[in-house]
């Protein structure tokens, strides 16, 4: 073969190797794009588990309100709105902790979860009480950007 019938064979070989890597490429930038879209639902849920367990705790500290259902709140129902139960000179009963700590975990819900919201439903059994928390969310990183739900069940000791 000489130089003159090969001539644009090189630049055929370039242009199609050009595009074979931007095709790469753009697979891995909708890998990447994924790939952060999870981390972020992950992130979310984490944050759900962790404001779920701080309620939790709350009430574990209260068990004589959580007993009297001053924990008790449904998913429609405005956040109670106590009085400030912080420092040494707050004088709260087991009602007024109660809705502080209830105020204070929905102000977080709204604060670190898009459209935060959760209810609280405690029931006496026994020597124990059976708490169920509810926390939902909407996750705007999903497929389906739909509503996401935290379930958690815990018995606190009475």
């Amino acid at each position: 073969m000489n130089a003159t019938e090969s001539r644009g064979f090189t630049l055929i070989e370039v242009l199609v190797s050009m595009v074979i890597l931007a095709i790469g490429l753009l697979g891995l930038a909708v890998l990447q794009i994924a790939s952060m879209q999870n981390t972020q639902g992950g992130y979310l849920r984490a944050q759900a588990t962790l404001l779920a367990y701080d309620i939790i705790d709350r009430m574990r500290a209260n068990i004589p309100g959580v007993s009297a259902g001053n924990y008790d709140i449904a998913l429609a129902d405005p956040a109670p709105g106590g009085p400030s139960c912080l420092g040494a000179a707050a004088d709260c009963n087991v009602v007024d902790l109660g809705q502080f700590d209830v105020d204070q975990w929905r102000a977080s819900l709204g604060a670190y979860l898009p459209d935060g919201k959760g209810s609280i439903a405690a029931a006496d059994i026994g020597a124990t009480t059976l708490v169920t928390v509810n926390v939902q969310w909407i996750d705007p990183y999903s497929a389906n950007k739909g509503a996401e739900q935290l379930n958690l069940v815990a018995e606190l000791m009475q």
